[in-house]
């Protein structure tokens, strides 16, 4: 009977490890630089309510980010007109004053 109990963990280990193996090419994208040198931003899961967008902040990937958690950044100058952004859908980084939903929350929210 040991021999079956060793066998079914080897079959449990070779599973988990299997599953390792598919997720990682995912990870490794993800943490490759894309051509503007910023990581690509990982997959959004789950249902996405509204704007979920990812900003450059001090040269670092950050968010998702709701609207208004976008909007806070603006006030608090975190984002500007030529800080990167990316939302899904986009192939490349782009200032946010060119990337239409950033840009208009720019103009409402944006210190003058």
């Amino acid at each position: 009977m040991a021999d079956d109990n060793s066998l079914f963990d080897k079959v449990v280990e070779m599973g988990m490890g299997m599953a390792m193996v598919s997720q990682m090419p995912r990870m490794m994208n993800a943490a490759m630089p894309d051509a503007n040198g910023m990581p690509t931003p990982p997959p959004m899961n789950g249902p996405e309510a509204g704007l979920q967008i990812y900003a450059s902040i001090n040269n670092n990937q950050a968010g998702p980010f709701s609207e208004q958690e976008f909007i806070t950044l603006i006030q608090k100058g975190l984002v500007t007109n030529d800080s990167l952004v990316w939302k899904k859908g986009m192939r490349t980084w782009l200032p946010a004053s060119q990337v239409p939903e950033t840009g208009k929350l720019l103009l409402l929210h944006g210190q003058n």
